[in-house]
């Protein structure tokens, strides 16, 4: 059978339902507990999935002692399948707030540093001044960003200018961005100018992550000198990251966008010391023909956030 003629057979036959239980039954690895969640009967559950595969051809699910698991088969489309869900739950969604608020949804992906450094003090505004239009905002890392705009998953991203651009796209920067070191307010060398690299190394660091641009800065700072002292953790996230700079006494390279509500009050502070290796400004990817007026407003309201804070520095 031919990929067309299966997709044929799926769309005359396949149940949304189906798809959910057998996501479920993933979940869980029993299709009792299955039945439980979804508040149906267990012979439901084994016929929907039953009908499944009967249709695919092929089995998504095999036996073993402590109940069920997906076949190497399973494992590999279950992805597809609960994108199918995703989407839907995304379309139920966007038709329901259309129903009552006559709202549209506006898809959003940013990098870690894109909601810190853009979108932290510009959402609020936006969402009083434009209350028909919903921000669905999700974190990814940037590797993702080219795949994502072409599955065209999302309106539009927050991120770095990429090295290629998706046919179709264009990046607009908005926000400069810069390596710092970042530590607690109460940290021996913040506050000082006369900090030196032997000063630097006899700190404990933060140990940045494999393959961010911080790793290979790091590594440069210490090149002609023994590796300084790590703390205990690697980690991309920012909560853990601020609660280790302050709590572990660490030092932290990081972009300063990532931690700029924290610098600006008050909670972390930068060390003056010179670094090299600049990062690419952050800004926002969209489509050359603009998808609706909500994307075109968000855009407009978040390069006039940016303007409004360089005339307020």
């Amino acid at each position: 059978m031919s990929g067309g003629q299966l997709s044929q057979r799926l769309i005359l036959k396949g149940r949304f339902r189906q798809i959910q239980m057998v996501s479920v039954v993933a979940r869980c690895g029993s299709m009792q507990q299955a039945a439980r969640d979804l508040a149906v009967s267990q012979p439901a559950i084994t016929k929907a999935v039953s009908e499944l595969e009967a249709e695919l051809g092929l089995a998504l699910f095999e036996r073993h002692a402590r109940g069920i698991r997906l076949t190497r088969f399973g494992r590999q489309v279950l992805p597809q399948l609960e994108r199918i869900l995703t989407a839907t739950e995304q379309f139920s969604e966007a038709v329901a707030r259309h129903q009552s608020l006559g709202a549209s949804i506006l898809r959003i992906a940013a990098v870690a540093a894109g909601i810190s450094g853009l979108l932290a003090r510009m959402v609020a505004p936006f969402c009083k001044a434009y209350p028909d239009i919903l921000l669905k905002v999700d974190e990814v890392d940037g590797p993702a960003i080219l795949s994502l705009a072409a599955r065209d998953e999302y309106d539009l991203f927050i991120c770095r200018n990429p090295d290629t651009l998706p046919e179709g796209w264009q990046f607009t920067p908005l926000l400069d961005d810069d390596h710092a070191i970042i530590a607690a307010p109460d940290h021996p060398l913040v506050g000082r100018s006369d900090v030196t690299l032997a000063d630097l190394h006899a700190q404990t660091w933060q140990h940045p992550p494999a393959g961010i641009p911080a790793d290979a800065i790091l590594a440069r700072l210490f090149a002609d000198l023994p590796p300084p002292r790590m703390g205990g953790i690697a980690t991309r996230s920012r909560t853990l990251n601020r609660a280790i700079i302050t709590d572990m006494r660490l030092l932290s390279l990081a972009p300063v966008s990532i931690f700029q509500a924290e610098i600006r009050a008050g909670t972390l502070a930068c060390v003056t010391y010179p670094l090299a290796g600049a990062l690419r400004p952050l800004g926002v990817m969209r489509p050359v023909q603009s998808p609706g007026a909500a994307v075109d407003r968000f855009v407009a309201a978040l390069a006039k956030s940016v303007a409004n804070r360089g005339q307020s520095a």
